[in-house]
């Protein structure tokens, strides 16, 4: 009978893997993207599964998963922001707004917390929340009697109903309940991914709509936090101009969100 035990530890190799190439290059946005992804996905294949692994070491495995995760978001936060101030600057090329300086603010800003998260007292904290992981992973033993058939079937069609249900629902203006959602429709997208196998009919559709989902509450989410840290930087900067360009950036994401009403 097939297990979902190998997909777990190819899942987090390929963290160990995403790890190596971001120490490699960690001027790359793309690198912290895939590595911070490889993570959550690995945290949201434990989360679906999480009925079958004892209440205690599922705990631990999320709350480790979590903290590796969480090393990396005010980076992925400040290279979300800089895509979105590029598309602001290209769409309003005004020549009276000092842009070259903006970016190289957002810049220094990225590079003084890569420099953090670089820190060996921050990748020690890393490695250890990983052989953590590893032994847990080596210690689970899934029931070898489990129909996994079954339970991927049931899983993708009680939560993807659930989801769905709740995206119906959501007032946009709710940011926690948009996270929310957005984090348990990645959970469903990665779980209809990877455990395809299991249940391949229904894991196809459960995927896209789960794929759209994320994306459209992550646009708000994104927007959300981007007028945040774009209202905190106007608040910080010592140059009038910039920060009065910052805020008009702001208005822009909050007009992002108003649009999905």
């Amino acid at each position: 009978m097939k297990s979902v035990q190998p997909i777990l530890s190819q899942q987090f190799n390929l963290i160990q893997t995403e790890l190596k190439r971001f120490r490699n290059n960690p001027y790359s946005a793309d690198r912290v993207h895939d590595l911070r992804v490889a993570i959550r996905t690995l945290r949201g294949l434990f989360k679906f599964l999480k009925r079958e692994i004892p209440q205690t070491t599922f705990e631990d495995i999320d709350q480790t998963l979590s903290a590796a995760a969480m090393i990396f978001g005010p980076l992925r936060e400040l290279d979300v922001l800089i895509v979105q101030a590029g598309d602001f600057a290209y769409a309003y090329p005004d020549s009276g707004s000092d842009y070259q300086n903006l970016f190289q603010d957002f810049h220094a800003k990225r590079d003084a917390e890569m420099q953090r998260v670089l820190t060996d007292n921050v990748q020690h904290q890393l490695v250890a929340d990983l052989d953590n992981v590893k032994r847990h992973l080596a210690s689970l033993a899934f029931d070898r009697t489990t129909n996994w058939n079954q339970y991927v079937f049931r899983e993708l069609k009680r939560r993807g109903d659930k989801v769905v249900r709740n995206y119906q629902r959501v007032d946009f203006n709710d940011y926690l309940r948009v996270h929310q959602i957005r984090k348990k429709a990645k959970t469903l997208r990665y779980s209809a991914t990877y455990f395809a196998d299991f249940a391949p009919k229904l894991a196809g559709k459960i995927g896209k709509k789960a794929k759209t989902i994320q994306d459209e509450s992550g646009k708000i989410t994104d927007a959300h936090v981007n007028d945040g840290l774009l209202q905190k930087f106007a608040n910080q900067a010592d140059n009038p101009a910039e920060a009065k360009l910052l805020l008009r950036i702001a208005r822009a994401q909050r007009e992002l969100i108003a649009k999905k009403h």
